[in-house]
């Protein structure tokens, strides 16, 4: 039967959510289950047969099926106040309830965090692991400030000691060889993403499609017909039509609305068209090295939110001048500073607009209308 990108997208999606609570039907996991956040690597578990979830990334689902409000309110209720990040809030108020758009989450053997994306996660992360009494994880990549050889076996040792702690959870042992092929994947899918997301800025398609499919690179990075799915849509885009609607180009810095249908303002933009956006290029992880552990090293480490101000800053010039955008839109987020900081000092006009991504109610479409028709005024 001949492949299509529908049906790839449904098989990645049935696997992945196999084992939540609305489909398992009563059934538990064959594999050991561990909770990551969003720069976990991720190849190391599934080198080892382990089945990884992200809680944030179910989050978002739960805002686009749009039942972040009661969640967020039950986690309040509870002891999370809605000034945290709404992505645990959303999680922590579906453990609560023992419900959401897909069931609930499997129940973690593992917890996994990361320091590489934002600070708040290892605290979350401790909440979780005393709610479930599992093994906590929590790797420290030190980024940029750290010299790069001390750096590397800093972090070398720290995933050596995962590797060593997860040999322990399944009583197996962890076999190189399908590392190696597991990150040939990742790099596979990031390499295809890339050819994705390069239509944006001349071809007539919707970013909301990008947003979205953007999910199949963080869930699925190390599956093999992730790249192939990415290949497929990068040919299917090149054959659309040129854009040609004299819309303002616009670079959109921040998050995708969840909760929106079109995860950005698509009623107040009318006059603008997303050339290019930052969110889509987090997860082009950089596999360069030797070895997988160099591999490893250079992909987690260097994560766009734990590189200095001075580097963000330079990637974001470069990301906005290939896109041809005229201004760029960055979202004051509710939930997440980090990559609103890393909107400064950039050469076009910007706006910035305060905002949630999973929360709907902080919004004020008034106020944003108003700072989209003002940014209007500066462009020449």
């Amino acid at each position: 039967m001949a492949q299509t990108i529908g049906k790839i997208q449904t098989r990645l999606m049935r696997e992945y959510y196999k084992y939540f609570s609305k489909y398992a039907k009563g059934k538990t996991p064959e594999s050991k289950v561990a909770w990551v956040t969003s720069f976990v690597p991720v190849e190391i578990l599934e080198a080892m047969d382990i089945l990884y979830y992200y809680p944030e990334s179910y989050a978002a689902v739960i805002a686009a099926s749009e039942r972040e409000q009661e969640l967020l309110a039950e986690s309040e209720r509870q002891f999370l106040t809605t000034d945290c990040c709404s992505y645990s809030c959303c999680i922590e108020g579906c453990v609560s309830l023992e419900d959401g758009p897909r069931g609930k989450l499997p129940k973690p053997d593992i917890l996994i965090a990361t320091n590489n994306q934002c600070n708040t996660l290892p605290a979350w992360w401790n909440i979780l692991a005393e709610r479930y009494n599992v093994p906590l994880v929590i790797l420290d990549y030190p980024g940029e400030d750290m010299e790069k050889e001390i750096a590397y076996r800093y972090v070398k040792s720290q995933h050596d000691d995962l590797i060593s702690e997860l040999e322990k959870l399944t009583e197996s042992k962890f076999e190189p060889e399908k590392l190696a092929n597991v990150i040939s994947n990742s790099e596979r899918s990031v390499k295809a993403w890339q050819n994705v997301i390069l239509n944006l800025r001349t071809k007539d398609i919707k970013p909301t499609m990008l947003f979205d499919d953007i999910n199949y690179l963080i869930t699925a990075r190390c599956k093999e017909q992730t790249a192939e799915l990415y290949d497929m849509m990068a040919s299917e885009l090149s054959q659309k039509e040129e854009i040609t609607d004299g819309k303002i180009p616009v670079f959109w810095i921040g998050y995708p609305l969840w909760y929106h249908q079109d995860r950005f303002f698509s009623e107040i933009m009318y006059d603008y068209r997303i050339v290019g956006s930052n969110y889509i290029t987090w997860w082009n992880l950089d596999y360069s090295g030797n070895n997988s552990s160099e591999k490893l090293f250079n992909a987690y480490n260097y994560t766009f939110l734990n590189l200095s101000q001075k580097t963000r800053n330079a990637r974001l010039s470069k990301l906005i001048k290939e896109s041809g955008a005229k201004c760029a839109i960055s979202l004051r987020n509710k939930s997440c500073k980090c990559d609103f900081v890393s909107a400064k000092d950039i050469s076009i006009p910007k706006s910035e607009i305060e905002i949630d991504m999973i929360d709907r109610s902080f919004l004020d479409i008034e106020k944003a209308t108003g700072v989209l028709e003002l940014l209007k005024t500066t462009i020449h």
